[in-house]
Order: C-alpha cells, then sequence, then structure tokens
C-alpha cells in the first residue's frame, strides 16, 4: 500500500465522531478493552462497536487480540489503540498524484 493510500486510510478510519470516542476512550482507559466493556462504556450496542472498531483495526489505529478464557471456555476479543501519526506534505501528496 502506498503511503497515500495509507492516509487515506487512516484519515477516513477518523473522520467518524464515534471512532473517535472510541480512540478517545481507549487513550482515557489506558488499557487493552473487551469489545462489550467499550460497547457498553459508550451506550451503544456490540454489533455497531464491533463495525467501527474493524474499521479502525483495518486503518492500523487499533489492534486486536483474541484472550481465551478457559474457566469459562470462552475466547474474548480485546482492543488497544496503536501509536500512529499523521503526516501530510506537499511532497507527499505530490508523489500520490503520480501513481
Amino acid at each position: 500500500m502506498s503511503e497515500l493510500n495509507g492516509l487515506a486510510k487512516k484519515l477516513k478510519a477518523l473522520g467518524h465522531p464515534l471512532r473517535l470516542r472510541i480512540i478517545r476512550l481507549l487513550v482515557e482507559e489506558g488499557r487493552a478493552m473487551y469489545l462489550n466493556e467499550i460497547a457498553n462504556k459508550l451506550e451503544i450496542n456490540r454489533a455497531l462497536a464491533k463495525i467501527h472498531l474493524k474499521k479502525l483495526e483495518t486503518a492500523g489505529i487499533v489492534k486486536s487480540q483474541v484472550v481465551l478464557i478457559e474457566e469459562e471456555t470462552r475466547a474474548l476479543r480485546y482492543y488497544k489503540l496503536q501509536s500512529f501519526d499523521i503526516h501530510v506534505s506537499p511532497e507527499l501528496l505530490k508523489e500520490g498524484g503520480e501513481e
């Protein structure tokens, strides 16, 4: 994926207020959080949270990890904020326009 495509993917992921709320929650908590926990804290349903978390994960903004809980015989998916930056420059835009 080109640098310009990566930038576009991140900007698109950041372009929704609910996704920004998810990021803020993960920053405030400072830890990985389970899907239901995120949904409950933001007062949204689990399916909606999952859709938005998937978009953030695809853009490289969050990372998920499945944790097996043996005593309960189930797996939980946790999401953690990844370090990311947004870099836009005339050079990047010029180079991206020539692809």
